[in-house]
């Protein structure tokens, strides 16, 4: 069935909240406070972005004694999570170029005509359509008028540009696919850089991160989000005593709490404590009822992820 969109005609400030009040039943003391938010945020992504937490079941409206207030918070608090989340991810995402861009170098060189060669991949299979894709990505950021003024000098004055160099460019989302078409022996070094990680392991680390990684970049809706990837079965998963539910575990799989466990597997334990101090921060700044808990795919125990060890001993041997 197709909506007609001519139905939702265009509302003022104050009709939009003469709308929410009669309408949707949301209680909305404070005008101008209102108002401004609507000027800053837009209907749209605040309202329609943070209302079903507080939406009647099976009805379009919301919660008897829902506020306006309620709303901006949850709005606030998704953009300082995605603040905290990003600043993680990046300093993640660095680590990862530098162990890879250092071991293929290592094994093959780091001329341009090593790594884009594809034989020094796992060209095989589905991989080669990928390499070849990747192959036609690095080289179009090969040129003299790059934006980027370090791939400028080094193309004017040495013609080429080490991998180390033209790791800086790529996303998250071409390194998870750059990490992908390595050769197992590239990819059991990395793997090893951040601890006794399977192949594919990382592999699903990457892939989830990339998803996350973008949500936050482009400022979309965080605390709720899902992944269709999703991480494999770990041992941290049984160690954070995650319940499970028909043999899978409920939380910590493609939810936010699954970048919870990213972050703890690959950021050093110094930059963690950084990261889980921030999270606690943002959440006592902002506080929150179990039902967007349970969003997020937190667990009720979820701070012990802070206090135990990344691996236990028989993995690290």
């Amino acid at each position: 069935m197709v909506g007609d969109l001519k139905k939702k005609r265009f509302l003022t400030y104050d009709e939009q909240i003469i709308f929410l009040e009669e309408k949707k039943d949301l209680i909305i003391s404070d005008k101008e406070y209102a108002r401004k938010a609507l000027l800053k945020i837009g209907y749209f992504p605040l309202i329609n972005g943070y209302k079903e937490v507080f939406k009647k079941a099976g009805s379009d409206r919301f919660q008897w004694g829902t506020n306006f207030e309620d709303i901006c918070e949850l709005y606030k608090l998704d953009s300082d999570l995605r603040n905290v989340f990003l600043k993680s991810i990046l300093v993640v995402e660095r680590n990862i170029k530098s162990s890879l861009s250092y071991h293929f170098c290592k094994e093959y060189g780091d001329l341009q005509s090593d790594y884009l060669n594809v034989n020094n991949y796992d060209y095989t299979g589905k991989k080669k359509n990928v390499i070849n894709k990747m192959m036609k990505i690095m080289s179009g950021q090969l040129r003299c008028d790059s934006d980027y003024v370090y791939i400028r000098h080094y193309m004017t004055i040495y013609r080429n540009v080490p991998l180390w160099v033209l790791m800086n460019v790529l996303t998250i989302g071409q390194l998870s696919k750059v990490y992908a078409c390595q050769k197992g022996r590239i990819q059991i070094k990395v793997c090893q850089d951040f601890g006794p990680l399977r192949v594919n392991e990382m592999g699903k680390m990457l892939a989830v991160m990339t998803k996350f990684r973008n949500v936050c970049a482009h400022n979309d809706r965080l605390f709720d989000f899902r992944t269709k990837d999703a991480l494999l079965d770990e041992d941290i998963h049984r160690r954070l005593q995650i319940p499970k539910e028909k043999g899978r575990f409920q939380y910590g799989k493609n939810d936010l709490y699954a970048q919870v466990i990213i972050l703890k597997l690959l950021l050093s334990d110094e930059d963690f404590r950084t990261f889980f101090r921030d999270l606690k921060m943002c959440f006592k700044k902002y506080p929150l009822h179990k039902a967007v808990f349970g969003k997020m795919g937190f667990p009720e125990n979820w701070e012990r992820i802070g206090r135990i060890k990344k691996y236990k001993k028989s993995e690290m041997l």
